[in-house]
């Protein structure tokens, strides 16, 4: 995706990315997922890590928002879990325990981003907004990156085959 003349917001808006909401707390969620709508994003909600994992799998999750404190699976864990079975979609770890969780232990478990419950709205969605765009430029350098390996491991085998000749 290229953007130009900081056109970034406006594309990304006529894209409607579907965020994953996971709270145990139904008002979160519910105050989330309005903050959403109201953004142009489509959402869907999961009231833990096990219920998130299981969307994950039935729907198409561009980004996930994920509580931290949650019965069955925690943030951490599930932030984790996504990071291995889902690389390319960015997390966003949020907390009302600041002091207990650190953003550290959420970024070393895979989330690209970490906010501390209450926060403002404006707040939220920028990050939110930041978070998939780099998400969203890094996939095609990824991509060019796999070719690469690919590329370099045809070649080391076709030196091999050649070695044995």
């Amino acid at each position: 995706m290229v953007f130009s003349d900081g056109d970034e917001m406006e594309e990304l808006e006529k894209e409607h990315p579907c965020i994953l909401i996971v709270d145990d707390e139904e008002l979160i969620r519910d105050l989330i997922a309005t903050c959403l709508s109201k953004f142009g994003f489509s959402y869907q909600t999961a009231v833990n890590g096990k219920d998130a994992l299981e969307k994950m799998e039935q729907e198409k999750i561009d980004a996930v928002i994920t509580d931290i404190k949650m019965p069955e699976m925690d943030g951490i864990l599930l932030t984790s879990e996504i990071s291995s079975a889902y690389p390319g979609v960015p997390v966003m770890v949020m907390t009302a325990y600041g002091e207990e969780f650190s953003a550290a232990t959420a970024l070393s478990a895979g989330a690209r981003e970490f906010i501390t419950k209450p926060f403002s709205i404006p707040e939220f969605i920028l990050r939110l907004k930041k978070m998939i765009m780099d998400s969203s430029e890094e996939k095609p350098l990824k991509k060019v990156r796999d070719k690469e390996e690919e590329i370099h491991d045809l070649l080391k085998e076709l030196e091999e085959t050649l070695k044995d000749e």
